[in-house]
């Protein structure tokens, strides 16, 4: 069973969706086995690590479903959402501001310099740097764990990046 003080600090920091009371205990139990932290003692030390491995886990399995976007979020057109933040995180991820074949073929680049790295080291010093994605609008695909929703961006987030920015970012 988690330290109550655990317990409060995930409710008041993660409010939505709810962590899955299972997954906080194991998680628990995990930080306890592996750092051999006292949760009273080493608070801050301890909550990293918890923090830390609900932020890198799948949300399927450490949220308890429907406790997060609104039941009827699918239906809702051009409304926001309000109150608590909900955590989610990014499933899928595309630039639909910018043409397929400038994608792709940036995407090639990218492919031929990885599969050349290390074979001939002053040739890849001549073409420069990996390139990055062309930049336009993205379209994501969101979970909190239970719920898929797509999304776009109306504002640039110069956070999320194709290419650099992983799946399951949260």
């Amino acid at each position: 069973m988690p330290h109550p003080r655990v317990s409060q600090w995930i409710t008041r920091n993660y409010p939505k969706p709810t962590v899955d009371s299972d997954w906080l205990r194991d998680c628990c139990s995990w930080v306890d086995d592996e750092y051999h932290l006292d949760p009273v003692t080493q608070f801050d030390q301890y909550i990293a690590h918890v923090e830390s491995q609900l932020l890198q886990s799948n949300l399927e399995d450490s949220m308890v479903p429907g406790t997060g976007l609104p039941a009827n979020i699918t239906n809702m057109v051009k409304e926001k959402l309000s109150g608590h933040p909900i955590l989610v995180e990014l499933r899928s991820i595309t630039d639909i501001g910018q043409s397929a074949f400038s994608l792709q073929n940036t995407r090639q680049t990218r492919i031929d310099r990885a599969d050349l790295a290390g074979l001939a080291p002053e040739a890849e010093e001549d073409e420069g740097p990996i390139p990055r994605y062309p930049r336009g609008m993205l379209m994501f695909t969101l979970s909190d764990g239970s719920t898929l929703i797509n999304a776009i961006e109306y504002r640039s987030l110069p956070q999320l990046e194709l290419g650099v920015t992983p799946l399951g970012f949260k």
